[in-house]
């Protein structure tokens, strides 16, 4: 897995991590795991049990929130997600299968809660390596926009 720090409380993993990869999660400084991947989703390295238990075992907090790629930035599902985030220790590493739907709720959730400029946030990410797909911008940009009213 690919760790890309976004904000010092959030960084972005790029793939699902191993067993052996959430010792060094815990070592690197994490406080929290969250995991955006569906179960049984392409790639699964580990169940989402399976993760649950690793992470908890390292003494970390760990979060599983499904999301599929047409949610993100859905303003239900973005809300809900930036709630549970809020009560998680950090830092937290957020991370799915490319990291693209990591990054992009980080993004909508830190544009509003942070209070940055849409073109902040989306510089933010691509000055930490991250590339989001061009269809999920302007659904970021939308959820901004939509809570700023």
């Amino acid at each position: 897995m690919n760790i890309r720090h976004l904000t010092g409380r959030f960084a972005i993993g790029m793939g699902a991590p191993d067993a052996a990869m959430i010792a060094d999660i815990k070592a690197q400084g994490f406080s929290s795991v969250v995991s955006l991947r569906s179960v049984g989703e392409p790639n699964e390295i580990m169940a989402p049990e399976a993760e649950a238990q690793a992470v908890e075992r390292e003494g970390m907090t760990w979060l599983h929130f499904p999301l599929s790629p047409p949610q993100v930035g859905e303003i239900n599902v973005t809300d809900d997600l930036s709630r549970k985030l809020q009560d998680l220790p950090a830092p937290l590493l957020i991370h799915c299968a490319s990291g693209a739907r990591a990054a992009g709720m980080v993004v909508a959730i830190c544009a509003v809660g942070e209070n940055w400029g849409f073109e902040t946030a989306m510089k933010k990410v691509a000055e930490a390596g991250i590339t989001l797909p061009p269809l999920l911008a302007p659904k970021l940009a939308d959820y901004v926009a939509a809570k700023r009213g």
